[in-house]
């Protein structure tokens, strides 16, 4: 099942290309930093994979600049 949600780019800790990478380097900044929830988003240039914060997640663009993502996984 297809989850989109909307995120600002610029509040995502990083972008990656490969997936796997994503989560091995979301699950290491979650372990170093004690974090909060993380998720792992594909962009919407279906090129990339993002790390944010869960808590950033909006369920409607409350930006200009929100633009949707599907969630891949969440940590």
């Amino acid at each position: 099942m297809e989850t989109r949600i909307f995120f600002n780019p610029g509040d995502s800790i990083a972008n990656i290309h490969d997936y796997n990478e994503a989560v091995r380097k979301g699950q290491i900044f979650k372990r170093e930093r004690e974090a909060d929830d993380l998720v792992i988003a594909k962009g919407p240039d279906d090129e990339e994979y993002a790390i944010f914060y869960a808590k950033d997640a909006q369920v409607k663009p409350k930006a200009d600049k929100a633009k949707p993502y599907e969630i891949k996984n969440r940590l």
